[in-house]
C-alpha cells in the first residue's frame, strides 16, 4: 500500500508565475517550522483549487499507531484522475478532471486552463457535475469554494472597474475576473517563506453547485515590469 506523510489534498490546484514573481501560489509548508502549521498546509483549503463544503479532496490518518509509524499519511483521496491536452491555435491547454469528493457528495470537480500563446491570458473554468449527468441536488451539501492564493509580495487592489488587480513594484501586472460569480478577498497564510508563515491574501469564488454548476475566469496580464502588455 503507497502511503505517504508529506502528500497534499491539492488535486487540480495551479500556480502563476511572470518574470521573476510569483502571484498565484499554494500555501506550501516549511519543511523546518512548527509542525502543527503542516496539517493546515496539507488541506485542500490551501491549494488554489476548488473545496465542497469546508472539506478535503483526500483524508489524512488520525491514528496515532500509525502516525508514531509513518507520520500523517494520506489514506484516501482521488481515485482517478483524467487528464487530455486541449491545444489549438493561439493557445495551449488542458482538461483535467478528479473524483475525489465522489464517496462524501457525489461530485466530480472538472477544471480547464487555457495560456495564450503569447502568456498573456491565463482563462480557466471551474465545473462540478455528477456521474452520469444528473442534476445537482439542492440540499445544503452542494457549497464551492474556488481559491486563489496570493503570494504576500504580491499587491491586490481593486480598480476604478471593480476588477482585482494584482501587481508588485517594478513587475507585471495582473487582472483577475469572472463571469458568474463575485470575487471576494479573503485573508490567508503563505507557509513556505524562508522566514516562517507570512500573512498573505485570497481571491474566492463562493457559490453553490446547484445554482451555479460552473464558473469561468480570467487572469489577464495587462503590463510587463510597468509598461503595457501586447495583445
Amino acid at each position: 500500500i503507497d502511503v505517504s506523510n508529506a502528500a497534499h489534498a491539492g488535486c487540480l490546484a495551479f500556480e502563476l508565475s511572470s518574470g521573476r514573481r510569483h502571484y498565484v501560489v499554494n500555501a506550501g509548508v516549511d519543511t523546518y517550522g512548527a509542525a502543527e502549521f503542516r496539517p493546515l498546509a496539507r488541506a485542500t483549503a490551501a491549494h488554489s483549487t476548488a473545496t465542497i463544503n469546508d472539506t478535503s479532496s483526500a483524508r489524512f490518518s488520525h491514528s496515532l499507531r500509525v502516525n508514531d509509524l509513518l507520520g500523517t499519511p494520506l489514506i484516501g483521496g482521488p481515485q482517478h484522475v483524467l487528464c487530455k491536452r486541449t491545444d489549438q491555435q493561439g493557445s495551449q491547454g488542458f482538461l483535467a478532471r478528479h473524483d475525489g469528493y465522489v464517496a462524501r457528495f457525489g461530485f466530480l470537480h472538472e477544471r480547464e486552463l487555457k495560456l495564450s500563446t503569447n502568456g498573456n491570458v491565463l482563462a480557466g473554468r471551474d465545473r462540478l457535475l455528477r456521474r452520469g449527468g444528473a442534476a445537482i441536488r439542492n440540499n445544503g451539501r452542494d457549497f464551492v469554494t474556488v481559491r486563489f492564493h496570493i503570494h504576500p509580495d504580491i499587491g491586490l487592489l481593486q480598480d476604478e472597474h471593480c476588477r482585482l488587480v494584482l501587481t508588485a513594484e517594478q513587475a507585471d501586472t495582473w487582472v483577475f475576473t469572472c463571469t458568474e460569480v463575485a470575487p471576494e478577498v479573503e485573508e490567508s497564510i503563505y507557509f513556505a517563506g524562508l522566514g516562517g508563515p507570512r500573512r498573505s491574501r485570497q481571491i474566492v469564488l463562493a457559490f453553490k453547485a446547484s445554482e451555479v454548476s460552473e464558473v469561468h475566469w480570467q487572469l489577464t496580464r495587462t503590463a510587463i515590469a510597468g509598461h503595457p502588455a501586447k495583445s
